[in-house]
C-alpha cells in the first residue's frame, strides 16, 4: 500500500495548535490569508446551490466579499497569535507583559537606584567652614543627558589647607656626607631647624661654602692627641645655585666635594674675604744688632708660641702678642665682634714634631688696630682677639703654628649645617605610613579624615588617616612654619612610591571629602485628600523618577527616598499589603514602564483606609536614579547651595552604584527560579538570581568553595561600573540576605569579576560579490564584539550574554563563528590571545595596548573573568574571492 494514495492526510485548515515546550515564540494561527481564501473558494466551489457561479476574479463582488473576510480573519488570527504570546513569560515581548506576568509570581521589578559619589570642596580664606548635611551638588556624567543632581549625606569640616595637596613617599635614613657630592641640603641654621631660619639665609651664585671638618680634637674637652686619626683639611664649595622643595633647600655646587666627612651632617659658613698672618711677607733673614753694636743677619722666626703670651725673640724685631690676638695681614674696620673666624693651619707640640693640619672656629671677642713689627717687616694692622686660643683643648702643650701657614676667613653667615641630599626608595609601599608637610594645626587637621588619592592617569582610590591628633608630637616644633609629618593611613597606597615624589608628585590628595548621593529633594507636596470610604486609595507622585537606595537590611534592598505623612503623621511603608492588620497605618509604592511612582493605601483589612481629610495626605520625596561613571571630558561639578567660603567642587573618583530600573528581559529571567526558592536562599541558583536582580550587576556566577579548609558561598559579579564600591555594596546586600533568608552556614564572599579582553587578528576571504561593509557587520555580530561606546551585543560568540566566568575559548570556535558568516569562503587565524589587564586591573579597554600579535590554540579564562572582545582589539582584513563566481558557475 502505498502513503500517496491510501494514507489519510491531516487537515490543512484548521491547522493544529500543538507548540513543544522551551520555545521563544509559540503558533497560535489556525491559517493565514492565503489558507482562509483557499478554503472558502473551495466551499464555493462545492456548494450545489452556487455551481452557476463560475467567475473568480476579484472584480466580483462575492469574490471581493469573501477576500474581505479572508483579510478579516488574518488581522484576527495575527493578534491572537500576538496576544497568545503575551500571555506567556518566555514568549512575551512587551514590557507591561513581563511585568504584569512576573508580578502572578509576586516578583516585582527592581526599580532604579540613586548613584553615589564622593565631592571634594576648595575653601577660601585660613579658617575652617561647615558644609552642611543635604548640600547640594551637581554634577555632569559622561553618556548622560543631563547633570545629575547629588545631596551630601553628613556634616564635613572642610580645612582650606586641605582642599588639594600631596602626600610623600617617606624618606631614608640620613647617608653620610662624601666625596662627589655635588649637591647638599640645609637642614639647620645655628642649630635651629626651622624652615624660617633657614629660609633666612641666601645664597647667590659664586658664594664661597667652607665646609669645616670636626674640631673636636682641638677644642676644649677634646682629650689626648690621635695621630691616627687627623683632622681632615677644611674646603671651599662654591654655589652653583639653590633651590627649595618643601622644606628642602638644596645648595648645588660647581663641581664635587673631596673629602669623606663620615658624619651625616658638615658645619660650614659662608665666607667673604679671607686674611693672613702679619708678617707672613717677612724676608726669611732679619738683622739683630747685639749690645756690643755688632749687626748680625739671623733666620726670621715664623714660629708663633700659640699656648701662651708669644714673644719670639728681640721685642725691637717681634712684637709680643697675646695667646689669642691674631694680627691680620690688612686693615680692616667692618669685622664685627661676636663674628665667627674660621682659622686654619698647622701646629706643632708636644709630643708631636711634624706640623699637623688644623681647623678651628674662634668668635672674635674684640678688634682694634696696632702698629706691629715680625721679622723686618712693620706697620699698621688690624689685632683680633679671639674669645678662646686657637688650640684650646688642654690636653695638648706648648703648641707653636707657622704664621705663613696661618688662614682666617671671615664668616658672612651663622653655623650652617649641611647634610647629604635626601633619598627614597621606588616601587610598592611596604607599610601604610606617608609624609605630609605643613603647619602642626594643619597636620592635626589629618587625625581620623577621609582621603582621596587622584593619580594623573585617571586612578583614584579612598583611604583613612588612622593617625589621631596626639600623633603629631609638636616637641621641638614651633607652631608656625610647616613640617614634615608621619601619617599613617588605614591601608598602603595602590601607587608606587615614586609616584609620591617631592620635585614632581603625580597624585593629588583631596582632604575635603563630602559624600553625597544621587537625588534632590523636592519640596513638601499634597498628594490629595483621604477618603474613608474608598479602597486601596493610590496616588500619583508629582515628579519623578523617585529615588531608591540600597540597603542591605530591607528585603527588597531598593528602599525609596519617600516620606508619606497623613494628617501630620508618619505613616509606614511596606512591600506588600498582604499580612498587614486593617488599622496598621503603612502603604505600598509601585511604579510603571513610564518611571512613574504611585503611593497605594490599605482597603481597612490589609492596611488601613486613609481618613477623610481635604490635601491631608502630604509627601517629601527626591528624585534621580542611574547617575554611573565619570565626569564629562573637560566639565566640572558645581555646587548648588550657596556656601560663601566655598571656591571650587571637585568630583575626582567615578560616581557608583547608581542603575536604570531592571529591564523585562531581566525580570523575565529573574522572576521564576525566585518563585521557586520561595523568597529563601538555598542552592547557588538562589544567589545567583539575587544578585542578578540588584541594579548595575550584569553578571554572576555563585560556587562552593574552601580555601583552607573554610567552606564559602563564593559569587562572582560583574558590574556595570567595574568600581570595586560596587562590589562592596552587593557583598554587604548578599550578607543581609544570607542571614535573614538564607541558612548562614557559610559565609557568603563576592569577588569583583573582571571582563578578560582578547586580541583577535583575523583574515577573511569572501565571495567579492557581496560588500565588504555588509560582511564586516555580519562577522562582528558572529563574533558578539563589544562596540567602541561600550555597548554589548546580545547574540555572538563573545556576547556577555553567551559566555560565563571562567569559560575557556579555543581558536577553533572563533575561525568557526565566522565562519557560518553567509558568504565567508574561507577564516585564517592571525592572532588569538589574552591582554594583560595589569595590577590593579584595568577595566576601560581603552586604556589598554594591543600586544604583539600572538596566535594561541586556546585561552584559558580564570574563574573571576568573562572573556569579551572590544571592537578596537579586533583586526579584520577582508579579502575579496575574485574566483568565487567562475568556480561557481
Amino acid at each position: 500500500m502505498s502513503c500517496k494514495h491510501d494514507c489519510e492526510k491531516p487537515a490543512l485548515f484548521p491547522a493544529v495548535i500543538d507548540n513543544r515546550p522551551g520555545l521563544e515564540r509559540i503558533g497560535y494561527r489556525i491559517g493565514d490569508y492565503a489558507r482562509y481564501r483557499e478554503v472558502m473558494l473551495a466551499a464555493l466551489n462545492q456548494a450545489p446551490a452556487l455551481r452557476g457561479w463560475t467567475h473568480r476574479g476579484a472584480d466580483d463582488p462575492g469574490i471581493a466579499l469573501l477576500e474581505g473576510a479572508a483579510e478579516v480573519a488574518e488581522v484576527l488570527t495575527f493578534y491572537q497569535e500576538l496576544y497568545a504570546n503575551e500571555a506567556y513569560l518566555r514568549t512575551a515581548d512587551w514590557s507591561e507583559s513581563i511585568t504584569d506576568l512576573v508580578a502572578l509570581t509576586g516578583y516585582r521589578p527592581a526599580p532604579g537606584v540613586g548613584g553615589e559619589a564622593v565631592f571634594a570642596v576648595a575653601i577660601e580664606g585660613d579658617k575652617p567652614v561647615t558644609v552642611p548635611a543635604g548640600f547640594g551638588f551637581k554634577a555632569p556624567l559622561a553618556d548622560a543627558d543631563s547633570p545629575a543632581e547629588f545631596e551630601s549625606l553628613e556634616v564635613v569640616s572642610a580645612h582650606p589647607a586641605l582642599n588639594q595637596f600631596h602626600l610623600y613617599r617617606p624618606r631614608k635614613p640620613a647617608t653620610d656626607v662624601n666625596a662627589a657630592l655635588s649637591r647638599l641640603e640645609l637642614t639647620a641654621v645655628d642649630g635651629v631647624d626651622d624652615m624660617a631660619s633657614r629660609e633666612a639665609v641666601s645664597f647667590s651664585p659664586g658664594d664661597r661654602l667652607m665646609l669645616v671638618p670636626d674640631t673636636s680634637q682641638w677644642d676644649r674637652g677634646g682629650g689626648s692627641y690621635d695621630a691616627g686619626a687627623p683632622q681632615l683639611r677644611a674646603e671651599i664649595a662654591i654655589v652653583k645655585e639653590t633651590e627649595q622643595i618643601l622644606n628642602r633647600i638644596i645648595v648645588h655646587l660647581e663641581g664635587a666635594l673631596i673629602n669623606d666627612y663620615g658624619s651625616a651632617a658638615v658645619r660650614a659658613y659662608k665666607i667673604d674675604r679671607s686674611f693672613r698672618h702679619f708678617g707672613h711677607t717677612a724676608p726669611n733673614t732679619v738683622g739683630e744688632v747685639d749690645a756690643n753694636g755688632v749687626y748680625t743677619a739671623v733666620a726670621t722666626e715664623f714660629d708663633r708660641y700659640i699656648a701662651q703670651t708669644d714673644s719670639s725673640g728681640d721685642d725691637t724685631v717681634y712684637s709680643t702678642l697675646a695667646r689669642q690676638d691674631i694680627p691680620l695681614d690688612a686693615e680692616v674696620d667692618d669685622l664685627a665682634a661676636g663674628t665667627p673666624l674660621i682659622c686654619e693651619g698647622t701646629t706643632h707640640f708636644d709630643g708631636q714634631s711634624t706640623p699637623v693640619p688644623f681647623t678651628v672656629v674662634r668668635n672674635i671677642d674684640s678688634i682694634r688696630s696696632d702698629t706691629l713689627t715680625w721679622g723686618g717687616v712693620s706697620g699698621s694692622t688690624t689685632v683680633v682677639a679671639l674669645d678662646q686660643r686657637l688650640i684650646a683643648n688642654l690636653s695638648i702643650y706648648n703648641e707653636e703654628a707657622d704664621i705663613r701657614k696661618l688662614r682666617f676667613h671671615e664668616t658672612v653667615s651663622p653655623e650652617l649645617t649641611l647634610s647629604a641630599p635626601a633619598d627614597w626608595h621606588d616601587g610598592a609601599f611596604p607599610d601604610t605610613r606617608v609624609e605630609f608637610y605643613g603647619t602642626h594645626k594643619q597636620a592635626r587637621a589629618l587625625a581620623g579624615r577621609d582621603l582621596l588619592l587622584a593619580h594623573d592617569d585617571g586612578r583614584v582610590q579612598q583611604l583613612s588617616v588612622v593617625s589621631g591628633k596626639d600623633d603629631f608630637d609638636s616637641a621641638g616644633r614651633d607652631a608656625v612654619n610647616p613640617w614634615m609629618w608621619p601619617v599613617t593611613l588605614d591601608s598602603a597606597p595602590p601607587f608606587p612610591r615614586e609616584d609620591f615624589d617631592e620635585r614632581d608628585p603625580r597624585v593629588m590628595v583631596y582632604g575635603n571629602l563630602v559624600p553625597a548621593d544621587q537625588g534632590m529633594t523636592q519640596d513638601e507636596a499634597v498628594l490629595g485628600s483621604g477618603d474613608g470610604r474608598r479602597r486601596f486609595q493610590t496616588f500619583k507622585l508629582p515628579k519623578g523618577p523617585l529615588t531608591h537606595f540600597i540597603d542591605a537590611s530591607a528585603t527588597p534592598a531598593e528602599v525609596p527616598e519617600l516620606t508619606v505623612y497623613v494628617d501630620g503623621v508618619r505613616w509606614q511603608r511596606v512591600p506588600v499589603l498582604f499580612g498587614q492588620g486593617p488599622k496598621d497605618r503603612v502603604y505600598v509604592v509601585r511604579h510603571d514602564d513610564e518611571g512613574d511612582s504611585y503611593i497605594q493605601f490599605g482597603d481597612g483589612k490589609t492596611g488601613a483606609r486613609l481618613p477623610s481629610g481635604q490635601g491631608n495626605v502630604v509627601a517629601l520625596w527626591r528624585v534621580g536614579i542611574a547617575a554611573r561613571g565619570r565626569l564629562e571630558a573637560d566639565a566640572t561639578p558645581s555646587a548648588v547651595g550657596k556656601l560663601k567660603p566655598l571656591d571650587e567642587v571637585f568630583l575626582p573618583g567615578t560616581v557608583v552604584v547608581g542603575g536604570e530600573p531592571e529591564s523585562a528581559e531581566s525580570a523575565r529571567e529573574n522572576a521564576p527560579p525566585r518563585m521557586q526558592s520561595l523568597g529563601r536562599m538555598v542552592a547557588l541558583a538562589d544567589y545567583e538570581v539575587e544578585a542578578a536582580a540588584l541594579p548595575g550587576v550584569e553578571k554572576v556566577r555563585a560556587r562552593y568553595a574552601a580555601p583552607g579548609s573554610s567552606p564559602q558561598v563564593r559569587v562572582v559579579v560583574l558590574t556595570a561600573g567595574g568600581e570595586p564600591a560596587e562590589t562592596q555594596s552587593v557583598q554587604e546586600t548578599l550578607n543581609a540576605y544570607n542571614r535573614c533568608r538564607g541558612p548562614a552556614r557559610y559565609p557568603v564572599v563576592v569577588v569583583r569579576g573582571l571582563r578578560q579582553y582578547l586580541h583577535i587578528g583575523l583574515t577573511v576571504g569572501f565571495d567579492s560579490a557581496r560588500r565588504r561593509e555588509d560582511m564586516e557587520t555580519a562577522a562582528l555580530e558572529a563574533l558578539g564584539v563589544t562596540v567602541v561606546d561600550g555597548t554589548d551585543n546580545e547574540t555572538g560568540l563573545l556576547a556577555l550574554e553567551q559566555r560565563q566566568f571562567g569559560e575557556d575559548l579555543h581558536r577553533s570556535q572563533v575561525i568557526a563563528a565566522v565562519q557560518q558568516v553567509e558568504g565567508v569562503r574561507w577564516v585564517r587565524a592571525d592572532a588569538f590571545q589574552p591582554i594583560a589587564l595589569g595590577t590593579p586591573p584595568e577595566t576601560d579597554p581603552e586604556e589598554l595596548p594591543v600586544p604583539p600579535d600572538h596566535l594561541q590554540a586556546k585561552v584559558a579564562c580564570p574563574r573571576d573573568r568573562v572573556l569579551t572582545l572590544y571592537r578596537d582589539h579586533l583586526r579584520l582584513a577582508f579579502v575579496g574571492d575574485a574566483d568565487a563566481g567562475e568556480c561557481d558557475s
